[in-house]
């Protein structure tokens, strides 16, 4: 019996493009009976004479009796289909394999309730909605993809955390399953309700596929402040049907803004657009997100806006705020005992993680003749990142030597705790726009995709325990950056960063200082590379022109190594002396109350920071453990540095003087050392130029070598 399959479509004077759309839903090419089922809710524009001749079945419904969740409740029962496609009156399908897409995403499992897929931007649509919608469908994959919320804890209160990608659903171009519609119809909501459906089909237990070849032609373009009162609409019923409440803060707000005017400028690179021709598209984007934002803002909060102003604001007219009481899933209760307040299940107890890393063991390795002959295949599993991480940085930075080298890299995301909402090519991406270009190895969330590797490279603590337990691997080595037990107090974190160094893996450390560390205090084979400097960027400059009186600070609160109070204590002491002085903070999102006046940068690119130490009498960075990538372009620019005594930098910068002043760890110290060399620029501008010859030598190309010649070292040296 050949199986019936019902594409329903709300209609309303949609005839703009309704002819378009049945025309391509008639087109189809699938094993089924296509049903085509309209719901008119009182058109006069000849759309029910369009759906007359593609022998659609039409059903009318009085105007005021529609409703965006009860109307499809009514289609879906009066439909013939065991699946209801659902689609818009403005949402063509962009080819003839559109329906048969729908039928395989629900044939991935007999859990499979909703099915969906992307929406294509019409070719007429600005370049911030093209852009908005390629970002948002390219975080479900370039495949086919199940989705599912697991009954573990740790799986649900991640589900809680971040809900959106998870529950995602949109009827614009989405498929439901009547078996599953049946226990959990359409809410009767004024608007979200395809939303309110994906969470709560997910919520009980129902999977969700998203197929990237169910795909259809809808966007919409208003006018600036028609835009704005779409967004007040929208966001307002993702309060009343989700309780979602958009953040307004007077600094993150911005940041959102330029965030997504930077999506947009990436996008409109990619499309050959550069120089000049960017201003004006990006004054427009910037526009169109400040109004998206003030409107979600405000929609978000419109139950604190007078009921005659909503009705102003709203696209629709309409001027209720009407909140909408969801019961919660029962997977998602608060876990209770007798006469004690609930206790909510977090995504921040690492249970998860204690249990794959523990019992400690020694790492396996697949038995090999100790062959080191390339080229081999390098699989390194890394912790999410932030776009600034220097780490992360160096880490790209030594995969693209290895790369240039001939050797083949895998990058696996090791998300611990579900942060991670991007899909691996999105995060490829990122990294050849946001840290190092020309980075070819593929990425990947997670290990499942693993196989086998030559060499498997650990990158923080945190990987440590996934890198013992991969299998098929002739050698593991473990990247050290730094000695991060002391990244954190007396602490768990402490203790499992240390024992990550209890696994057999052999090390590769950056610095000489960092190896000895490992051999000495937990007898590891290690060996050490050192991190090259951008010198195109950090340009030198002689003393010539400097203003005396400026001293970049880097001010890395968040990172307490840093020693940042330290470092304000003595510049307090030194502002004591000579009034005059400007300090210039830069490196943290996190603002310093001072004794003295000074300027704070925040984060800014590095051409700004090459462009402030090329003019500045002195530098400040310090490290209280492994010397830090800040020092080694702030000498690469000459620029004269203080930094604290001690081996960890003590064994990179030589004695105090040489390549810079060593202060003791005192303020009053810290104030000499940066005093001398305001006062003896001769003497500054020599250890400037040692310091530059110093970073001369330490290349990337170097560091790759290094790393290379230890992976060869590993391989030809067995450990069984």
């Amino acid at each position: 019996m050949t199986p019936v399959i019902t594409v329903a479509i709300p209609v309303y004077n949609g005839a703009r493009y309704l002819d378009e759309v049945l025309s391509a839903v008639r087109a189809q090419r699938v094993d089924a009976e296509v049903e085509l089922l309209i719901m008119d809710s009182g058109s006069t524009d000849g759309s029910l004479e369009l759906a007359e001749r593609y022998g659609a079945t039409i059903h009318r419904l009085p105007k005021g009796e529609f409703s965006h969740g009860g109307t499809r409740n009514r289609m879906v029962e009066l439909a013939r289909g065991e699946y209801v496609v659902f689609i818009t009156q403005d949402a063509t399908p962009a080819h003839d394999g559109w329906l048969a897409a729908v039928l395989e995403g629900f044939q991935q499992a007999d859990d499979v309730a909703l099915v969906f897929g992307p929406h294509d931007a019409r070719p007429d649509a600005s370049h911030m909605i093209k852009c908005e919608m390629e970002r948002h469908f390219a975080t479900f994959g370039d495949g086919i993809t199940l989705q599912r919320l697991g009954r573990s804890a740790r799986e649900i209160a991640d589900y809680r955390a971040f809900p959106g990608r998870l529950s995602f659903f949109s009827d614009v171009n989405g498929a439901v399953a009547k078996w599953a519609w049946r226990q959990i119809p359409y809410r009767t909501v004024p608007y979200a309700e395809d939303q309110l459906l994906g969470r709560e089909m997910i919520e009980a237990g129902f999977a969700k596929a998203y197929h990237p070849e169910m795909r259809v032609l809808h966007s919409h373009d208003y006018p600036p402040a028609q835009f704005f009162r779409r967004y007040f609409d929208e966001f307002r019923s993702l309060r009343e049907v989700l309780d979602h409440v958009e953040v307004a803060h007077p600094v993150r707000t911005p940041m959102t803004v330029r965030g997504l005017v930077g999506h947009d400028k990436r996008w409109l690179q990619r499309q050959g657009v550069s120089g000049r021709a960017l201003v004006k598209p990006l004054a427009v984007s910037a526009r169109h997100h400040a109004l998206r934002q003030a409107g979600a803002i405000v929609g978000t909060r419109a139950d604190r806006v007078p009921r005659p102003l909503r009705k102003a604001l709203s696209l629709e007219g309409r001027d209720s705020f009407t909140p909408f009481d969801v019961p919660e899933s029962p997977l998602l209760a608060t876990t209770t005992q007798p006469d004690a307040k609930p206790v909510e299940l977090t995504s921040n107890w690492d249970w998860a993680f204690a249990k794959d890393f523990y019992p400690l063991r020694q790492a396996e390795r697949v038995p090999h003749s100790g062959d080191a002959t390339g080229p081999w295949t390098v699989a390194w599993v890394l912790p999410p990142w932030r776009v600034g991480s220097g780490g992360h940085t160096t880490i790209f930075r030594l995969i693209r030597q290895l790369e240039l080298r001939g050797h083949r890299n895998a990058i696996f995301v090791l998300d611990t705790h579900g942060h991670v909402r991007d899909r691996g090519s999105v995060l490829r991406t990122e990294i050849r726009e946001r840290f190092v270009p020309g980075v070819e190895a593929e990425v990947f969330v997670g290990l499942d995709d693993f196989d086998s590797a030559d060499v498997a490279v650990a990158t923080g603590w945190q990987t440590a325990g996934a890198v013992r337990d991969l299998p098929n691997c002739r050698e593991k080595a473990y990247l050290v950056q730094d000695h991060e037990p002391e990244f954190y107090a007396t602490s768990a974190q402490a203790i499992w960063a240390e024992d990550s160094y209890r696994m057999g893996l052999r090390c590769i450390a950056f610095s000489t200082w960092m190896a000895d560390v490992l051999r000495d205090r937990y007898g590891l084979d290690a060996r050490w590379f050192e991190c090259g400097t951008d010198l195109d960027v950090f340009q030198f400059a002689g003393p010539e022109g400097r203003d005396n009186e400026i001293i970049p600070v880097y001010a890395r609160r968040e990172t307490e190594r840093r020693a940042v109070d330290l470092a304000m204590a003595g510049l307090a002491v030194l502002a004591e002396r000579r009034p005059t002085i400007r300090p210039v903070l830069f490196g943290s999102r996190q603002k310093s109350k001072l004794p003295f006046p000074a300027e704070d940068l925040g984060v800014v690119a590095p051409q700004r920071l090459a462009e402030l130490y090329r003019q500045s009498a002195a530098g400040i960075v310090f490290s209280l453990t492994t010397h830090s990538l800040v020092a080694q372009e702030m000498m690469a620019s000459g620029l004269p540095l203080v930094e604290l005594e001690g081996e960890n930098v003590g064994s990179a910068l030589g004695a105090s003087g040489e390549r810079a002043m060593l202060a003791a760890r005192r303020p009053d110290a810290i104030a000499d050392a940066l005093e001398h060399l305001l006062d003896h620029r001769e003497q500054a501008a020599a250890m400037a130029r040692r310091a530059r010859a110093f970073v001369e030598e330490h290349t990337w190309d170097r560091a790759g070598d290094q790393i290379e010649s230890a992976l060869r070292e590993f391989l030809s040296t067995p450990l069984h």
